[in-house]
C-alpha cells in the first residue's frame, strides 16, 4: 500500500518521467503498483474504493445478540459452533475480526457520558465521614472521625470531630450543621454507612428507620449514592479528601476539644476565601442561599445524645462507666451526650447532670444526686 505522500509523488513523477518503471524506481515499489494507482486515480474518487461484503455480514444480528446477552464476554470459538449450525462457512479468524468490532461497539454503548453535577440553591447538603487517626481520652484511646458537610450550591463547608459514628452522633452532626447554616436544605446526600442504609433490595437503598424519622422532623429528603458505584460517590468522598489534606496535621490532634477548635477556625477561613471552582466566596453565597432553605426547627431528642434508662442506683451507663443523675429520674429515659471531655445528661431537653468523662469501669457520683 502506498502512503498519501507516495501517491502524490507517483502522480507528479509520472508527469515528468512518463513510464511506470521509472516512477517505481524512484518511489521504491513495483511498477504494477504504480500502474494500478494511476488507473484508479483516473477513474475518480467514487471508483477508488470498492466496498466488499464480508462472510460474517449475514450473521451480524446473531453476533450482536450474543454480545449483548453476555455483556461482551462471548468467545469466538463458542460462537463459531452456533454460526456453523446457522450456515456460516468462513474461518474462525474472520469471525474473530467481526466479533472484536462488535465488542468494541458494545463497550462504546455502555460507556457513561459524564456531565458536571450542578445543585440549585437550597437544594443539596452533601455529608460524609472520614477516619483521621486516633486521640487519647479519659475512656482510653479512641478513633477520631470527622463529620464533613458541604452545601452543593454555595460550597459552604462544615466540619466537626467525633469519636464514633453511631446514629445519635450523626444526628448531632446534622443538627449542629443545620443550626450553623441557619436552615435545612431540601435534600441531604449520604454515602451508605449502616447508620443510613441498612440493606439493598434490587439495587435500591433501604434507609435506617431512625434516619427517616429524623428527616421527617427536619423536612429534608435523604439521598444515598448508588451501591458498588465509585463514580457516584466521588462528590461525597471529595469533601473528606479535602478536609484530610487541608485541616488534619500529620501528627494528628492532641484532644477532641483541640480538633473541634481547629475545625471551627479552619471553616471560618475556607468559607471566607474565593472557591477555586465557583470563583465566589462561600460565606457570601450562603447569604444568598439561606432564604431558600427550609425553616429550622428545634433539635429532636435523638440529636441531643444517646438514650439511657436510669437504674435503681440513680445512675446511667456509658462506655462501661457510671454517671449519677437526680434520684427523681429513676426509671426514666435520659439522653447522654459526650461533649469533649464532659458528659452531659439531659431529660426532656433540659440538662440535669454534668460529669467529667470517665474511663471504662470508672464512675462519677455527685452527692446532690
Amino acid at each position: 500500500m502506498l502512503t498519501l505522500e507516495e501517491r502524490l509523488a507517483v502522480v507528479n513523477l509520472y508527469e515528468e518521467l512518463g513510464t511506470y518503471r521509472a516512477v517505481a524506481a524512484v518511489v521504491g515499489c513495483d511498477h504494477k503498483t504504480v500502474k494500478a494507482w494511476l488507473e484508479r486515480s483516473r477513474r475518480g474518487p467514487a471508483a477508488a474504493v470498492v466496498a466488499r461484503g464480508r462472510a460474517t455480514d449475514p450473521y451480524l444480528g446473531l453476533i450482536r445478540e450474543r454480545v449483548d446477552t453476555t455483556q461482551g464476554r462471548v468467545k469466538a470459538k463458542r460462537l463459531l459452533k452456533l454460526l456453523r449450525a446457522a450456515g456460516y462457512r468462513a474461518s474462525l479468524r474472520t469471525l474473530q475480526r467481526a466479533l472484536r468490532v462488535e465488542k468494541r461497539s458494545w463497550q462504546q454503548r455502555q460507556r457513561r457520558i459524564y456531565r458536571p453535577w450542578v445543585s440549585a440553591p437550597g437544594d443539596f447538603l452533601i455529608v460524609d465521614w472520614g477516619e483521621v487517626g486516633s486521640i487519647s481520652t479519659a475512656a482510653g484511646q479512641r478513633k477520631l472521625y470527622c463529620f464533613c458537610a458541604v452545601l452543593g450550591w454555595s460550597r459552604w463547608r462544615y466540619v466537626r470531630f467525633f469519636t464514633c459514628q453511631r446514629f445519635q452522633i450523626l444526628a448531632q452532626g446534622l443538627a449542629a450543621c443545620f443550626e450553623a447554616v441557619g436552615g435545612v436544605p431540601a435534600h441531604v446526600m449520604f454515602d451508605n454507612p449502616k447508620t443510613v442504609t441498612v440493606d439493598f433490595v434490587a439495587g435500591a437503598s433501604v434507609l435506617n428507620a431512625e434516619l427517616v424519622r429524623l428527616a421527617t422532623h427536619y423536612h429534608f429528603s435523604p439521598v444515598t449514592t448508588a451501591a458498588a458505584d465509585p463514580e457516584s460517590k466521588g462528590k461525597v468522598e471529595a469533601v473528606v479528601r479535602y478536609v484530610k489534606s487541608r485541616l488534619v496535621p500529620e501528627e494528628g490532634f492532641g484532644s477532641l476539644d483541640e480538633a473541634n477548635r481547629e475545625a471551627e477556625i479552619w471553616c471560618l477561613e475556607v468559607n471566607s476565601e474565593v472557591h477555586e471552582e465557583t470563583r465566589a466566596v462561600p460565606a457570601q453565597q450562603l447569604e444568598e442561599e439561606r432564604p431558600l432553605l427550609r425553616r429550622l426547627v428545634e433539635r429532636p431528642l435523638v440529636a441531643t445524645g444517646e438514650s439511657r434508662k436510669v437504674d435503681h442506683l440513680s445512675t446511667v451507663r456509658l462506655g462501661s462507666a457510671r454517671y449519677s443523675v437526680p434520684a427523681r429520674l429513676r426509671g426514666q429515659v435520659v439522653q447522654v451526650l459526650v461533649d469533649g471531655d464532659e458528659v452531659r445528661i439531659l431529660h426532656q431537653g433540659s440538662e440535669v447532670a454534668l460529669h467529667g468523662l470517665q474511663p471504662p469501669g470508672g464512675s462519677s457520683i455527685q452527692d446532690e444526686h
